[in-house]
């Protein structure tokens, strides 16, 4: 598997769809569904608090987004075809459909989708803010907000060339936030795993001002992960299913307790150096790997130890995460 790749996907279009949708109560045309319509509840407050247990991100974590995907979970949008599910990271995964009528849908689900718009929730999904990205042609997205401040939700990309994505991005997410309630499948955790690991709450806050300047703020990034801004420099810690990391275009540098990293300075308009190590074997030459990445693009960073300040804390991390 590999890393999720962070990438805001705007909420463009709302507005207009919305007024769309008020002046027209009709809507698409019906005989192009082959499972009911969805309703949507009225939108909750812009500011209120999200508390569902099930869609905090210490659940979420455990959470395999595979086992989401399944014809159990939705049932109402019609069958998934067998071996078409496909995990990209440990936060996202995708699946075909074929519904009752015999037309195809693709589904991609991811439990950590970055959301920039919180407060522009159409409605609700569970108890749940929704929003909605579409349709463009065939194309619609769908996320419950999972979290206002940072912004993030679970969101379901739907295509879905014989009907409404919208509708079936609508239904298909209200069958993941039931299944989320309802005993959902856990991604494997072998002995010293980081999967529950929250990356903010392993970080000493002295060593985070010395490396990154006064002023930077922690929050979390994805499930698995934490950066901070606000200083001098921009910090990432996170980690995935990756290649181990070896030599071949990066440093061996000694982090301690017997953990060899390997650094790579990339130079240019700033100083950018990534520290990775190996934190937990998985066979065939990959396993959990923890990543530093340290970001200077301000006018003194020619002189910065970008890879002295990431390595300090990957230092300052490793006694702290889970040992066999």
């Amino acid at each position: 598997m590999r890393s999720p790749a962070r990438s805001a996907r705007p909420r463009l279009g709302w507005p207009l769809l919305l007024a769309a949708l008020l002046a027209t109560a009709c809507g698409p045309d019906l005989s192009r569904q082959n499972f009911p319509r969805t309703t949507v509840t009225a939108a909750a407050a812009a500011d209120s608090p999200i508390t569902d247990e099930a869609a905090s991100f210490a659940n979420l974590r455990t959470v395999d987004p595979c086992g989401l995907l399944d014809s159990r979970t939705l049932s109402e949008l019609g069958t998934v075809k067998a071996g078409s599910q496909d995990a990209s990271s440990l936060t996202e995964c995708s699946a075909d459909v074929a519904d009752a009528g015999g037309k195809d849908l693709s589904l991609n689900l991811q439990l950590d989708d970055i959301t920039l718009k919180t407060r522009d929730a159409s409605g609700t999904v569970g108890s749940l803010p929704l929003l909605e990205d579409g349709p463009d042609g065939s194309l619609c997205t769908v996320t419950a907000v999972t979290s206002r401040s940072p912004g993030y939700g679970i969101s379901l990309r739907v295509t879905y060339d014989g009907g409404d994505p919208c509708n079936a991005g609508q239904t298909g997410l209200q069958g993941i936030l039931r299944r989320l309630h309802d005993n959902p499948a856990r991604l494997p955790q072998p002995p010293s795993t980081l999967l529950t690991v929250d990356f903010c709450a392993v970080t000493d806050e002295n060593v985070i001002t010395d490396a990154l300047g006064r002023g930077s703020t922690g929050q979390v990034y994805g499930l698995h992960g934490c950066t901070w801004s606000g200083g001098s420099a921009t910090g990432y810690l996170d980690y995935g299913i990756k290649p181990a990391p070896d030599a071949n275009g990066a440093t061996p540098v000694d982090l301690g307790d017997g953990v060899t990293g390997y650094q790579r300075l990339e130079t240019g308009s700033g100083r950018r150096c990534f520290v990775n190590w190996l934190h937990l074997p998985m066979g065939n030459g990959s396993g959990e790997v923890v990543s530093v990445q340290y970001d200077n693009y301000h006018d003194d960073a020619a002189n910065d130890d970008a890879c002295g300040k990431a390595a300090a804390i990957a230092r300052s991390v490793i006694p702290k995460l889970p040992h066999a």
